[in-house]
C-alpha cells in the first residue's frame, strides 16, 4: 500500500512580522499546488486533496485584512471538496487558523498556537 505522507507548517515571526510556509511530501512538484505566501499579507497550505484556488483566493481575502480564521471559515464555506482538504492560515497580525476535513486518509490532523498552524496527514 502506497501512503503519500504531508506535513506543512504557516507561521509569522513575532519579531520581524514575516510570515513563511513550508511543506515536506512524496508528491512531485508540491511546490506549486501547496504553499502559497505574500509579504505583509500571510501564508497559507492547502494539502490533502490539494485545491490550489484557496491559496490564491486566501491571500485575497488576507489583502483585504480579514482574520486567519475568517479567511478559513469563507474558504471553506465556499468549498464543496471541504471535508478531504487541510488547509492552514497565518495572517500578518499574527493570528492561525487550521482545518482538517474528516475525509483525509488515513491519519489526518493539525494543531494551532501562537501564530502558526502545523497540518499532517499519513
Amino acid at each position: 500500500m502506497l501512503i503519500l505522507t504531508t506535513f506543512s507548517i504557516v507561521a509569522r515571526c513575532p519579531r520581524t512580522s514575516m510570515v513563511g510556509v513550508a511543506v515536506c511530501t512524496a508528491v512531485p512538484a508540491v511546490g506549486s499546488l501547496c504553499p502559497f505566501a505574500k509579504p505583509q499579507t500571510g501564508a497559507i497550505a492547502t494539502q490533502s486533496f490539494v485545491n490550489p484556488y484557496l491559496g490564491i483566493d486566501g491571500l485575497r481575502l488576507l489583502e483585504k485584512g480579514l482574520s486567519a480564521q475568517a479567511v478559513l471559515e469563507q474558504l471553506l464555506a465556499d468549498d464543496p471538496g471541504r471535508d478531504m482538504r487541510q488547509l492552514s492560515i497565518a495572517d500578518r497580525r499574527g493570528n492561525a487558523a487550521a482545518f482538517t476535513g474528516q475525509h483525509c486518509l488515513p491519519w489526518h490532523g493539525h494543531y494551532v498556537g501562537d501564530g502558526y498552524a502545523v497540518a499532517a496527514k499519513w
